[in-house]
């Protein structure tokens, strides 16, 4: 009995992760200034790496 409880714990777990692992991750990232401004050249630079990194 207590195996096979610890037999569907894991297959859960197992169904659980890979789940997980296939859902997008989304990023949102929130700014109130100008493009040209630091924190906004910040902002593109980051949106750019990050789809370059990610592959879109």
């Amino acid at each position: 009995m207590k195996v096979r409880n610890l037999f569907v714990g894991l297959v859960a777990a197992t169904f659980s992760a890979i789940a997980l692992a296939q859902a997008p991750i989304v990023i949102k990232f929130s700014h109130v200034v100008a493009v040209d401004t630091p924190k906004g050249k910040a902002a593109e630079f980051f949106a750019k790496k990050a789809a370059e990194l990610t592959k879109g």
